[in-house]
């Protein structure tokens, strides 16, 4: 195989260059993975033009077939993206034992050798049922020259790798060609099973190069490769059970730069609303942070059923959420705070707290009611001492940059932290015997023993509904037997308790239907205003469009997102138009979003909803009062020490 790249490699080199050129001019980013789905593209079609030249893939019934219409060519185009596919990886496998100077045994060909063999295999069998001679053919030509295609990128990229990187250049060389497989997509190699065993291998390579290098060089050596896609999607959901500290710094910091290039990018920071200083610009970025970790929390917490939350909880997540109205007034107004969210969940929405949790916990909320409760305060100690890792994670984070934090960031910080600890002292469970929280990962794994221990057990829970059922009992046959004292007819008692229990059910079902038709009313409200603001936003964007300006990817989906909505609207809006009562209409409602999710427009679900009403809530929270006097502390305390300002993050008492 180097033999025959060393021969072709310059002419190769030059036409990658025009490959450049060719991406750049239809606007497609440039990187190592891009570069090799392009000569997968390439190498595919130039299979299938050599297939073609050959006189035995010729024979009559296949003549008789093109001659009826039949397309006898379609075999081999189907069989070519996956010779491309099976030359990639054994040019990837070939190269990486030739840097490790092993025969076998190495990490990627343990990985990648049963899987590029599967491959191998089908075509040939392919091949095989065509001509005999064809796969002698394959082995001996085709094979070598479309392999010989992709080692002088290799070859190329692997001297750029070396010095620093020698000992990862054959994993990370794996992980692109991985990546530009599956960027190929599995409808061009016509094989899942070969398409899935690929994600697994990615899975493993990435988890590899992890135990090799540290997480900013990978994040780096991602970058120049062109899949920081998938390493933040793999590596985001292992932020918080990083044992190095260092590296949830180095993911804090991480977030904290996507954010500030995307509010830029997005113009959810104006001219209008210019920054002094970095410290400002920085703050808005972490206000981000904190209001994803709100809105993952909440969400979490839905997922898991847990529906009855103490009030404390409920204010923490709210103030999390959207505790930045405090700081940026003009997040009061539905449109810009929801731009903000937006922004912050498509930038970052790789992030993933709970991943480790998701699997561990398979809470219902149908089981027995001690059960319930107990599991209930179980997933809450949980995900409160989470998102203490989070706080803790960025104090260590300001502390080691030695950046100064803004004064009203601090006054949120503080009280944040607050709120927190108010939660965590509902849940004693937290703490050991020292008094001190445990590590995350201890507290993961640990035995949720301590909590079942405080739930009632359950002979206590038959008791005491035996001695609530026996006094309402006697409470009734005391009143029954006064009746019979005053001489009236048992028939006559029995009759009116059965007319009082129908006049308190019917009042029941007027209560509970009045509470149905005052949600629905509610949800089409807030859901039209949310429709009118996209609406806006779309015909704003259309405007941005007409005049020149390019729109950004986030600004593309939301259109399509705002045209697909108008187009579901129709059908709802004539369900709804249906002659029933008010009540029926919120049930049609309910039906269509429980049986067909897909028929909501996006203003009208839940998902959306709950956030303008996690914004209602803490617009009536004191919170308001809280930031001025913290921020005025904070001045004061600043003033009079002269130190900077900083955040710890201390433990509750």
């Amino acid at each position: 195989m180097f033999s025959i790249a060393s021969s072709g490699g310059d002419d190769f080199i030059v036409e990658d260059g025009s490959s450049l050129r060719m991406m750049r001019k239809n606007e497609f980013e440039f990187n190592r993975v891009n570069c090799l789905v392009w000569v997968l593209h390439e190498s595919a079609r130039s299979f299938s033009l050599a297939i073609q030249t050959l006189e035995l893939a010729r024979n009559g019934p296949e003549l008789s077939s093109a001659w009826n219409g039949v397309d006898v060519n379609a075999w081999h185009k189907r069989a070519a993206y996956q010779v491309a596919v099976y030359a990639l990886l054994k040019a990837a496998i070939e190269v990486e034992l030739f840097l490790s100077h092993k025969r076998c045994n190495s990490p990627v060909y343990e990985i990648l050798s049963s899987k590029t063999l599967f491959l191998g295999e089908l075509v040939e069998a392919q091949l095989n049922a065509k001509n005999l001679n064809l796969v002698q053919w394959f082995r001996r030509v085709e094979l070598p020259r479309i392999a010989g295609l992709f080692i002088p990128l290799f070859k190329k990229w692997s001297v750029e790798y070396a010095g620093r990187y020698a000992k990862k250049v054959g994993v990370i060389l794996a992980i692109s060609c991985c990546t530009a497989v599956t960027k190929l997509g599995s409808g061009r190699i016509s094989c899942p099973q070969f398409t899935a065993s690929i994600d697994d291998a990615l899975v493993e390579l990435r988890d590899l190069s992890r135990d090799l290098v540290s997480v900013d060089k990978l994040h780096h050596l991602a970058i120049k490769a062109g899949f920081e896609e998938d390493f933040l999607s793999h590596f985001g959901k292992k932020v918080l059970s990083s044992k190095n500290i260092e590296d949830v710094e180095f993911w804090i910091g991480l977030v904290q730069k996507k954010l500030s290039s995307a509010f830029h990018r997005e113009s959810v920071i104006t001219a209008n609303q210019t920054f002094i200083n970095k410290v400002e610009e920085t703050s808005l970025a972490t206000l981000g942070i904190f209001a994803y970790l709100g809105r993952e929390t909440r969400l979490y917490l839905s997922e898991m059923n847990i529906k009855d939350i103490d009030d404390e909880i409920k204010d923490f997540l709210s103030y999390l959420e959207c505790g930045s109205l405090y700081i940026y007034p003009e997040f009061n107004s539905l449109p810009k705070y929801q731009l903000f969210i937006e922004v912050v969940i498509d930038e970052i929405g790789w992030l993933d707290f709970y991943a480790p949790l998701k699997c561990k916990f398979q809470y219902d909320g149908r089981s027995r009611q001690h059960a319930i409760q107990a599991e209930k305060e179980i997933i809450l100690y949980t995900v409160l001492t989470v998102c203490y890792d989070v706080f803790s994670g960025f104090a260590h984070y300001s502390n080691s940059s030695q950046r100064p934090l803004d004064s009203d960031l601090l006054s949120f910080l503080f009280r944040s932290q607050t709120l927190l600890s108010n939660c965590l002292e509902e849940y004693w469970a937290a703490y050991d015997k020292s008094g001190e929280l445990m590590k995350f990962a201890e507290r993961v794994a640990s035995d949720s023993s301590m909590l079942l221990e405080t739930q009632p057990k359950p002979i206590e829970l038959m008791k005491r509904g035996i001695y609530q059922a026996g006094s309402r009992v006697n409470k009734n046959a005391f009143w029954q037997q006064g009746t019979k004292l005053a001489g009236i007819d048992s028939v006559e008692f029995a009759v009116g308790e059965y007319g009082a229990e129908t006049k308190a059910l019917h009042e029941r079902i007027v209560r509970e239907s009045t509470k149905k038709l005052i949600s629905a009313t509610n949800v089409i409200l807030m859901g039209t205003r949310l429709l009118f603001i996209d609406v806006g936003d779309a015909f704003g964007l259309l405007m941005k469009q007409s005049r020149g300006k390019k729109i950004t990817c986030r600004e593309r989906r939301k259109l399509k997102r705002t045209l697909s909505d108008i187009i579901t609207l129709v059908p709802v809006t004539i369900l709804m138009l249906i002659p029933v009562s008010a009540v029926g209409h919120a049930a049609i409602l309910a039906a269509i979003n429980k049986y067909i999710p897909a028929l909501i427009p996006s203003p009208y679900s839940s998902e959306r909803l709950n956030l303008v009403r996690q914004l209602k809530r803490t617009k009536k929270m004191k919170a308001e009062s809280w930031g001025i006097e913290d921020t005025d502390q904070i001045r004061e305390t600043t003033r009079e020490s002269g130190e900077d300002k900083s955040l710890t993050v201390a433990i509750p008492p």
